[in-house]
């Protein structure tokens, strides 16, 4: 700890200025598009949040409409809240096993664009964040000859550029700008990330919407991690990441051997909502063992010292990384063994399906600034939702403002309290109460 609050300092000129960069930051930025085969990268210091909203209020302005998926971060939303666009969520297929959305289907996404010529950009999540990836090049391609930016939220897939065997990246696939989270699998610290874009962007723009939000006193500890950890993708990511490819495989075999579990993979791909998968991610179905993915994720944690990236209804997400080895793996596989052998039952309370896609009644700025009523949760159904409520991670909103509250949500929500997932979103932090619109009297 002494060693960092040596080295925290602030904005000198000999350090330069993150809000207008002329010298070492800069160059760290180039060097990072460089690595990335980006025409600009910036550094943000207010994690991936600050990159999704940047992104989209390039790109957008209050009434414009961007075509977009409705699994995606909270931040997206939010930025839809502060810059007053229009959200064209596409309906998402959902595996009928695992319960998770799948990709943009490209059929789906060519009908909106048909149906919305005036929406300025598609949002696309490259992969999401149980590893699903859509036909990125060709929803870009799609997207281009419309006349639309392609915004990629890449939080989870910093690695992809560094290996053939692996997804496409969004860089690579032609996108005009992409978050990207370094501190989830590009080793820098916690909060840091990579805002790339395309030939077709502005830098001086983008930086001018940047400062609207981002801190004027920058970390350069942040900053400082996001060049040493671009700095090793640069010179080993190759490497690195196909070590993390082969412990991810050999994780998902010894899982599937076990029986019960399912560690989905390349399996899923269909070419139509599914075009590719991110093998990287471990993700886990559990309900095969009659438990919850968050249940799985506190008996981890709580009994055998492991933890994981995150656990919902139906999965867990083990994050493999590029400083994990064989025996960190041999540890998951066998806590995962003896939580079957111990704490399996028949699972006949659980409730299907993680993805549920609301109805869109109001815009969520309009939404979110409208005059609004605590409800009890129970007896909201029918309102329309004043906020948001969400199990963290993943951060991917059950509701969002604007959107019809149902019976089907309430109760997914009444069973995701019951079985320990962590919400957040409502003003109530129990979640018992519910802010919903009023509605205007005749």
């Amino acid at each position: 700890m002494k060693k960092c609050v040596g080295i925290d300092v602030n904005s000198m000129k000999p350090l330069d200025n993150l809000g207008h960069p002329i010298s070492i930051i800069r160059d760290a930025e180039e060097l990072a598009a460089d690595a990335f085969g980006a025409s600009h990268a910036f550094l943000m210091i207010g994690g991936t949040t600050s990159s999704v909203q940047t992104m989209i209020l390039s790109t957008c302005k209050a009434g414009d409409k961007i075509i977009l998926p409705r699994n995606v971060h909270k931040s997206a939303i939010n930025a839809l809240v502060l810059c007053g666009a229009i959200p064209i969520y596409i309906e998402m297929s959902v595996d009928p096993k695992i319960g998770i959305a799948l990709g943009l289907e490209n059929d789906r996404v060519a009908q909106a664009i048909k149906d919305h010529l005036d929406a300025k950009a598609i949002l696309i999540n490259n992969p999401t964040y149980y590893g699903i990836c859509s036909d990125l090049k060709g929803l870009t391609e799609m997207a281009h000859e419309a006349g639309m930016m392609v915004l990629v939220d890449e939080a989870h897939g910093a690695h992809l550029h560094f290996t053939d065997k692996l997804p496409i990246s969004a860089m690579d696939a032609g996108a005009d700008m992409a978050a990207v989270s370094m501190h989830k699998s590009g080793g820098s610290l916690t909060q840091s990330s990579l805002l790339l874009i395309g030939e077709q962007m502005n830098p001086e723009y983008v930086r001018q919407i940047i400062n609207l939000t981002q801190s004027t006193s920058a970390s350069y500890l942040l900053m400082a991690s996001l060049d040493i950890s671009r700095r090793n993708l640069a010179l080993r990511g190759k490497e690195s990441f196909e070590k993390v490819i082969e412990l991810s495989e050999y994780a998902r075999r010894e899982i599937n051997a076990i029986g019960g579990y399912y560690a989905y993979s390349k399996e899923l791909i269909d070419g139509v909502s599914v075009c590719d998968f991110d093998v990287t991610k471990l993700s886990v179905y559990t309900q095969g063992i009659g438990l919850t993915g968050i249940e799985v994720y506190d008996l981890l944690r709580d009994e055998y010292d492991i933890q994981i990236e995150f656990g919902d209804i139906g999965n867990i997400l083990a994050y493999i990384s590029i400083g994990d080895r064989i025996q960190d793996i041999e540890r998951l596989v066998g806590a995962l063994a003896d939580i079957k052998r111990l704490y399996s039952r028949d699972g006949k309370d659980l409730i299907a399906g993680e993805y549920i896609q609301p109805e869109l009644v109001l815009s969520p700025q309009e939404a979110f600034y409208a005059e609004r009523k605590s409800l009890i949760l129970d007896e909201s159904v029918g309102q329309v939702c004043g906020e948001f409520v969400m199990c963290y991670p993943p951060g991917i909103p059950i509701l969002a403002p604007g959107e019809r509250i149902t019976r089907e949500i309430v109760d997914y929500i009444q069973f995701a309290k019951e079985r320990g997932c962590s919400l957040q979103g409502t003003e109530d932090s129990e979640v018992n109460h519910i802010n919903v619109i009023k509605r205007k009297e005749n």
